[in-house]
């Protein structure tokens, strides 16, 4: 057996490193997909193919998302020259996290006749309703444009963007099956319980990503609506330092704006590659946490020890998805609109 992990993201190779330690005495050959800046636990990997430069994508007009894509599909042309020798393989399983991205949707689809599909939850993607009809056009038509002129097939593909309704997708592993998308084809995906050293301070978790698909103006508002709702909190007068942790992807905010919003406080800017989560709980531990959507935001949750958790104090404002409702409820966030 085979295993091609596509690791994009360092929460997604822990999740995959995570799924391997249920079956360590398997005689699978495991490979793993990601760059140079990701950390992986090299015992668990039979091979581990690097990409020159890291996956991220923090384009700010039309003309840097055609480089940044055009960049990123020769990175991923040199990947698929690495995998050459297991394209007619049997017995091949592709782990990944949504179909959108260019090299797993080739793999998927495209590389080898035989390959399995599953898909290992990386966001919130996996619960809530999402098709190639949620995503931007231009975008789509700008992936498939360059990828297959520069001989990287990108499917037009059909159902939901995770990729779980491709016929030749068998299951996804997800955090909580049973608020899932397609329950009956979810397993729980295995992850650790972190011990919180709580710091009373606020942690404000960016979505950048919304800059590139509805627009500047808009988050730029919609930011501001949260800055309103942390001064409103009964806790502000007591909070000296706030953190910013900006999304991996999308442009960056104006943050001298941002900082400008809280003079008597100290207002630090995360600008990093390792994951929030952590950041998390390895430095930050901030009691108090403020988002729009971010997955980060349950993964904290999640992670955290049971007799942590009625001490986080978790608001979401929601602005853009509005389908998470039901999941940030079965939690007892704070939800504003």
């Amino acid at each position: 057996m085979i295993n091609i992990y596509i690791g994009i993201s360092k929460n997604q190779v822990s999740s995959y490193e995570e799924i391997l330690k249920l079956d360590e005495n398997s005689s699978s050959v495991n490979i793993l997909i990601s760059n140079k800046t990701i950390k992986n636990s090299s015992v668990l990997w039979d091979e581990v193919i690097y990409a020159d430069k890291s996956f991220n994508n923090q384009s700010n007009s039309g003309v840097s998302a055609i480089y940044n894509i055009t960049k990123k599909i020769l990175q991923y042309k040199q990947v698929v020259k690495k995998l050459k020798k297991y394209k007619d393989k049997k017995n091949t399983t592709l782990y990944f996290t949504y179909v959108e991205d260019i090299l797993t949707n080739y793999l998927l689809y495209s590389f080898n006749k035989n390959i399995k599909g599953i898909v290992v939850e990386d966001g919130t993607l996996n619960y809530y309703p999402h098709t190639i009809d949620s995503l931007s056009k231009k975008k789509i038509y700008l992936k498939w444009m360059l990828s297959n002129f520069y001989g990287l097939r990108f499917k037009l593909y059909k159902g939901h963007s995770s990729g779980i309704e491709s016929k030749n997708v068998s299951k996804q592993y997800v955090r909580v099956p049973e608020l899932s998308m397609f329950p009956n084809k979810s397993e729980k995906l295995p992850y650790p319980k972190r011990n919180i050293s709580f710091t009373n301070t606020f942690l404000v978790i960016g979505q950048e990503g919304y800059i590139n698909q509805l627009g500047e103006k808009r988050y730029k508002e919609n930011l501001m609506e949260l800055v309103h709702l942390m001064r409103s909190d009964a806790n502000y007068a007591d909070i000296k330092t706030i953190y910013y942790k900006p999304h991996r992807n999308g442009k960056r905010i104006n943050f001298f704006w941002f900082q400008k919003q809280f003079n008597s406080k100290e207002v630090i800017y995360l600008e990093s590659d390792e994951p929030l989560e952590d950041l998390y709980f390895n430095t930050l531990g901030s009691r108090h946490i403020f988002s729009f959507d971010s997955s980060a935001l349950l993964n904290i949750y999640l992670e955290s020890k049971d007799d942590q958790r009625g001490n986080l104090n978790f608001n979401v404002l929601l602005k853009y998805n509005y389908l998470l409702e039901p999941i940030f409820k079965k939690f007892k966030f704070n939800i504003y609109k």
